[in-house]
């Protein structure tokens, strides 16, 4: 799956927050100014994702809670949320296009199951 992400990184962090873009023309013209633009033309999924071991941004990713977006990006402000994060992102952040498919599995309904599961060891196929 290619895909393009904004990332952002906070100052003196080498944490790496990204925001998914699903149409580079669309973010590049709301970059530039096009303030009528509206963020879900151009965003699809609307969460602030980082990598496991919050180093970088390669590996499996995971949304970031809302705790943390309140504390890393506001300084702990509990009025901000999500979308004001991702802005952030958006304007401050740079764009990299890459393949993220070993990294970021979307599961709709969680509930039905995550995926197959692998046996390890002796306990496979029991």
């Amino acid at each position: 799956m290619s895909a393009t992400a904004v990332i952002w990184s906070p100052e003196n962090s080498q944490e790496e927050f990204l925001v998914f873009v699903d149409d580079v023309a669309e973010y590049e013209r709301w970059k530039a100014g096009a303030t009528d633009i509206a963020l879900s033309r151009f965003v699809g999924n609307f969460a602030v994702l980082k990598t496991s071991t919050s180093v970088g941004h390669t590996g499996n990713l995971g949304e970031v809670s809302k705790q943390e977006i309140q504390n890393v990006f506001f300084g702990g402000d509990k009025n901000k949320h999500a979308e004001d994060a991702i802005e952030i992102i958006l304007k401050e952040g740079k764009i990299h296009k890459g393949d993220y498919s070993h990294s970021y599995k979307l599961t709709l309904n969680a509930g039905r199951g995550a995926g197959a599961v692998k046996g390890i060891g002796n306990t496979q196929g029991r």
